[in-house]
């Protein structure tokens, strides 16, 4: 429940940020990735047209330090990512 409760309070947390920043969250996401300077090329997953169109939102996204500092927060360590992602049950 206190993993719900978290996962709950993250994604209303890029809600309002996209929200805020008049986009999407796929693409704040994708904005996040591509604000990396170690980033060269980032892999969307995109399926449709539809979430192509969404994802390239990410190019336009206005990222700055404020929108870094407010995700901030939901930063995880590489250990703890592979952790959680290898008890997913799709694995």
């Amino acid at each position: 429940r206190n993993k719900a409760l978290q996962f709950a309070a993250q994604s209303l947390l890029l809600q309002m940020e996209a929200t805020r920043l008049a986009t999407t969250v796929d693409a704040l996401a994708l904005a996040a990735v591509l604000a990396q300077p170690w980033v060269t090329i980032v892999l969307s997953g995109a399926t449709t047209v539809e979430q192509i169109r969404s994802n390239l939102r990410a190019l336009t996204v206005r990222w700055d330090q404020e929108v870094a500092a407010t995700l901030q927060v939901l930063v995880e360590s590489p250990e703890r990512y592979w952790e959680t992602r290898s008890k997913l049950p799709w694995n």
